[in-house]
Order: C-alpha cells, then structure tokens, then sequence
C-alpha cells in the first residue's frame, strides 16, 4: 500500500460549508501554497479557505519537503532563454523563500533544518561547469565538490504537515468544498456562493478548463519516492542529478528518501524498480518503510505561473511548480499578498502567468491532446482526453493534463473536478 511519510502527522477535520458566505479574501485549494496564501493575508484581511478534499492530502502530503534554490532547471538555461536578469532573480526569489522559511521556524516548530544541496553530474563535467559560471556570474558562489557535484550551502528541508498544523488557526477553513466556477468576485459551489473581495486560486492544476490556457501551458510529471529506515549517515543533505533518470535523495532523521523515474503522467516506465534497484545495491539490509508517487504541474519554460488569473478583476493564481513546491509556494505567497496589498514586488514580470511562453512546448501538448481526444479508450472528464491504466499504480491516468483515477473512478488528482461528499 502506497504511504507517505508525513502521514504520521495528523491534521484536524473541518466542517463543509453549508450555507452561503461573504468574506474579503478567498483561498481556493488547500495545500501548501493555498495555506500560505491564507496565512500571510490573514494578517490584514478575513480569509476563508476552501479545499475540495482534505487540506494537504494530494501534492502535500506526497512531496519530499526539500527547500533549495538547486533545482533541475538549469540557471544557463535560463540565461540562455530569458537572460541574465531573469535567472539573477529566479535565483534570488528562492533563496528569499528559504529565508522566509527560516523566519517561520523561529516561531514554529516543524523539523526545520538547514543542510547543504547537491546537484550530482556524474560524467556530465562540462556541464557541470558551465552551470557553475553560469551561477557565479549571476553573483551566488556554489562549490564544487569531489569533481562531479555542484552544492549550495544553507538550503533546508522540513515536515510539510507540522508546518501546515502551526499556520491554520488564523483562518476559516472549509473541507469536501470543491469550487466549480467563478463569475466576478463570486465562487459557486454545487449548492452555495462565496463572495470575496479577492480570490487566490491555489488547486495545483486550475481548475477552469480554458481560461488562461492552462491546458496548453501546463503539463503533469509524476516522481517515485521510496524511505530507507535506519540508515547510517555523516550529515543530512539533499541531492538531486543532472540527467534523465537519475535519482534524488534527502535525509530525515534515520531515514533516506529516494526518489526518481520522474516521467510524464500517462506514462508507465518501470514505476518504483529503479529505485528499489538502488535500495538492494547499496542498502540490501535495510527495510523500506514508505512508498508513494509524487505529482506536479510542469510550466512551458520551467518556472511557476504567479499573478492574476483574471486581467480585470481581483482573481490570482499559482501554478506550475515543476514538482519544487516548497520555495515555489512561498514565493507564491509572498507576491499574491504584495500585489493584493499594491505592495511592489520584484518579481511580478518574472513569474507573470501572461508572459510568452516557449513554442515548441504548447504545440508538443496541443498535439499530445488532439491524438488522445480521437483514441477509442475510457475517457477523462476533464476535456475528454483517453487514459490509459497504470498498473504499477494500479490507477487510470490523462497523458494530456494528469488526471488520475482510482480503478473505481475516484479522481486522485485535478484538474478533473470530482464529487463533494
């Protein structure tokens, strides 16, 4: 049975909402993201936040909780595609994220850690060193160390449950309370409105089926995570590598997390086995406690979409974290309550969900659904797209937006909207 970790870690229930309401800022989705979002703004306003589900209980609770601004985009890359200024403040809005994160566990307790970064290239060398001019000329000065790994010190990781526990009491909080459109300033759902001065969309995939174009702009990637108990270790760290099919690893107390095969949602390539290839090479005596499969949105350049949803009125939306959630969600954060606030912020262009996007992605996932919408298979109730079942998870999957059913048809993950309780 497929268990994450953070699962030890409890988390209240809240009632559905039951009748209409009026408030001044709603937080649709309750993950991370939703739950900053709603914490930072209720400093100022009432926030309500709503989550068709249980909060936390989709890309939450299967995430690998690292915090770092070493990810698998590559600064030369976006050098290269938008330029130095681009990549100078991409950088920098991460490292601000894990300040912010530093800042909350002075006063929170949620297994906060800092540790140093990796990022491995094997026998990738001149990669390795272009990546690293390219990071130094951009004013940040990583390491190299033992010739093939790249590493940011002061980067972190935590426990996504514990920290979500310490922000939710300054907010209303509604569960099984699935939004199925907006009009105005109105969210509806089957049976009750919302009115709210301000409405952050915060779903993960946006659950409008057209507006904004997300169908085109976003894709769904899955990821593999399996835990080693009781595995001895020098210091905590985390890594991920430079190449397709590499693996990513991060402590936690005495155990190791390893993950990989990340590959496209409506794919099935080889599911946990090189993972647990690994595990009985290096840690053959060694029990694995938890297993699960993690899954994101991927955006057409690599970086999140963050700003207004709406041109013309007061919606906001975050998405495409490229399964970098932690850093992603709090720069999130940090801007939607900037921008609700008219408070400037330097990176508002950077993530701006309008910006122009790279061509050969959107015409790459134009064709994937035109293909899957004439296939003769069981169809997703999203745009009608096929799936295809996964037998390693034993679920139906959309190739074309991620939608993932249970074999009873239970929707797993959005953007497909699924039944309230």
């Amino acid at each position: 049975m497929q268990k994450s970790i953070w699962e030890e870690e409890q988390l209240p229930q809240y009632p559905c909402l039951d009748e209409n309401l009026e408030t001044e800022v709603l937080v649709i989705g309750g993950g991370i993201c939703g739950i900053l979002c709603a914490y930072f703004l209720s400093k100022t306003f009432h926030v309500t936040l709503v989550e068709g589900k249980r909060i936390a209980c989709q890309r939450t609770k299967n995430t690998t909780a690292v915090i770092t601004a070493l990810q698998d985009i590559y600064y030369k890359d976006i050098i290269k595609r938008q330029g130095k200024l681009a990549a100078k403040q991409y950088l920098e809005a991460n490292l601000e994220a894990i300040k912010k994160y530093e800042e909350l566990a002075n006063a929170y307790e949620f297994d906060f850690i800092k540790v140093p970064s990796y990022k491995y290239f094997k026998n990738q060398q001149e990669l390795l060193m272009e990546e690293f001019s390219a990071i130094q000329s951009l004013g940040y000065q990583p390491t190299i160390e033992d010739n093939y790994a790249l590493c940011f010190p002061d980067m972190a990781q935590m426990n996504p449950i514990k920290f979500i526990k310490n922000l939710i009491k300054n907010f209303k909080i509604y569960e099984n309370t699935q939004i199925v459109k907006l009009k105005k300033q109105n969210a509806y759902t089957i049976k009750h409105k919302i009115s709210a001065k301000y409405i952050v969309v915060a779903t993960g995939y946006p659950f409008l089926k057209l507006k904004g174009a997300y169908p085109l702009k976003l894709t769904q990637n899955k990821s593999y995570v399996a835990v080693v108990k009781d595995v001895e270790k020098k210091m905590d760290f985390n890594a991920i590598g430079c190449e397709t099919g590499d693996l990513y690893f991060r402590t936690c107390g005495s155990n190791l997390i390893i993950g990989g095969n990340d590959q496209k949602t409506g794919q099935s390539l080889g599911g946990f086995s090189p993972l647990f290839q690994h595990i009985l090479k290096h840690y053959p005596e060694n029990d694995i406690s938890y297993l699960w499969v993690n899954q994101d949105c991927v955006s057409a350049d690599g970086l999140p979409y963050i700003g207004k949803y709406f041109k013309k009125e007061n919606v906001y939306v975050a998405t495409g974290f490229s399964l970098w959630g932690m850093t992603g969600s709090m720069i999130a954060a940090q801007m939607i309550t900037d921008q609700i606030l008219n408070n400037p912020n330097p990176y508002t262009f950077l993530f701006n969900p309008y910006r122009p996007n790279p061509l050969f992605p959107l015409i790459k996932n134009s064709f994937t659904a035109i293909k899957n919408l004439v296939l003769p298979q069981k169809r997703c109730s999203h745009l009608g797209c096929a799936l295809f079942y996964n037998r390693e998870e034993d679920v139906y999957e959309c190739p074309c937006h991620g939608t993932k059913y249970d074999v009873t048809g239970h929707i797993l993950y959005n953007p497909a909207k699924y039944k309230e309780k």
